[in-house]
């Protein structure tokens, strides 16, 4: 090696440590991650209690229901199967879709805690909120879509699925981390940055930010979808969503078998 040479190799290496030494250079920290997902797969469509497959044989709407929807102008109305009996549970599953007189027994759909419902007369369109995953710190929800034949019986024609709506947004969220701000980024672009106010965790994990716990949804006037992320730290695994930010998008999904786009990505709070 010339001495010319010799000397630019070290004048590489003075800055490297110089770097390493004060603050003056970039961070590494600083730079845009790629946010992890809870769920490693599809969740699977679990099997109706068999208390559940046997009642809804046959249909008789009475109080074991509860009334999600009823459209007078439309004949259409949604109900959920709350108990078997006063001493069966329906454990959350089974659904009626009603047309006037016709009545569409779907005992294998998980409705969960808080299901909602929308009939779209201009579009036919039936969008159905339901559980997918609920528990402490976990609320991840499924969405039908649902339309009628020509004789009145509703069938499922499209369901954003929990693993493929995580996975959209992690092709378009990243977040950096700086001392304990953790700027969240769409596409690339600042969205916002919040401080973590918990102490008493240790530092953060290298793979800080997961979402995937926190799934819902509003189909008051079009689909969106609402996603907050979790905080990981090296004490216990337990996500933390206090000082977390909710993200929102529209998901314009009018077609069968369509793919999930997001729209704009929006900070809730």
């Amino acid at each position: 090696m010339t001495m010319k040479k010799t000397k630019q190799w070290l004048m590489v290496a003075a800055v490297v440590a110089l770097c390493g030494m004060t603050t003056g250079c970039k961070d590494k920290g600083s730079a845009q991650r790629p946010v992890n997902g809870t769920m490693e797969e599809a969740l699977a469509f679990g099997d109706a209690p068999k208390a559940v497959e046997d009642l809804m044989k046959h249909v008789t709407i009475d109080d074991r229901y509860e009334t999600l929807m009823e459209d007078k102008a439309t004949g259409v109305a949604v109900y959920s199967l709350m108990k078997c009996s006063d001493t069966v549970s329906s454990e959350g599953y089974g659904m009626v879709i009603a047309k006037g007189d016709v009545k569409t027994a779907m005992p294998q759909m998980l409705h969960g805690r808080m299901p909602r419902a929308r009939y779209d007369a201009a579009t036919g369109n039936l969008w159905i909120v339901g559980g997918a995953m609920e528990g402490t710190g976990v609320n991840v929800e499924r969405t039908y879509l649902l339309r009628f034949d020509e004789d009145g019986y509703a069938s499922i024609v499209n369901a954003v699925e929990p693993y493929e709506m995580q996975e959209a947004w992690r092709k378009a969220l990243t977040y950096s981390i700086d001392g304990q701000n953790i700027t969240f980024y769409a596409n690339g672009k600042p969205l916002t940055t919040v401080t973590n106010h918990i102490e008493d965790m240790g530092d953060f994990m290298d793979d800080a930010i997961y979402i995937g716990e926190q799934i819902s949804y509003s189909i008051e006037d079009s689909l969106t979808v609402h996603i907050t992320p979790g905080l990981n730290f090296v004490t216990g695994k337990v996500l933390h969503y206090d000082d977390m930010p909710t993200f929102s998008a529209k998901v314009p999904l009018e077609k069968d078998t369509q793919s999930i786009v997001l729209g704009e990505i929006k900070v809730e709070k």
